[in-house]
């Protein structure tokens, strides 16, 4: 029974990976698979299929209203300090897959820097959501 499930589980990704057609690119950068959706053009079940695909998913968004933000950088760094990935996301949902371990995140939205440390288990996933405080100038 275990290896029926693990074999359809296997063939679902493959087609899933396989369909790419309306699926952002995702990017391999420092052996960190990762990308960045949008709200409102992107399918809830992609969204969903993102989730079940990576480890990390961070949300940004202001504090008070909630609206979500966009042109963030994100900055991972390891347990030792080293910078594992520097990317921009163009929108409000980034995904990520990491190796287990202790990270602290840095992500940046209009110079406003913010900054948490989490772990990575070696089953499951981290959602972290960032919110910052809203400014006239900021929307």
């Amino acid at each position: 029974m275990r290896r029926r499930k693990l074999s359809l589980s296997a063939g679902l990704l493959m087609l899933c990976l396989g369909c790419t057609v309306g699926v952002p690119a995702r990017v391999l950068a420092a052996e960190v698979i990762h990308v960045s959706l949008g709200i409102g053009d992107d399918d809830p079940i992609e969204i969903e299929m993102m989730r079940r695909l990576h480890n990390l998913q961070l949300v940004f968004a202001l504090k008070g209203s909630g609206s979500y933000l966009a042109d963030v950088r994100v900055t991972l760094h390891g347990a030792g300090g080293e910078t594992v990935l520097v990317a921009r996301s163009p929108g409000p949902l980034f995904f990520a897959t990491l190796r287990p371990g202790t990270y602290r995140i840095d992500v940046e939205y209009h110079g406003k820097l913010l900054s948490r440390t989490t772990s990575i288990p070696r089953s499951g996933r981290r959602d972290l959501y960032f919110y910052w405080e809203s400014a006239a100038n900021d929307l």
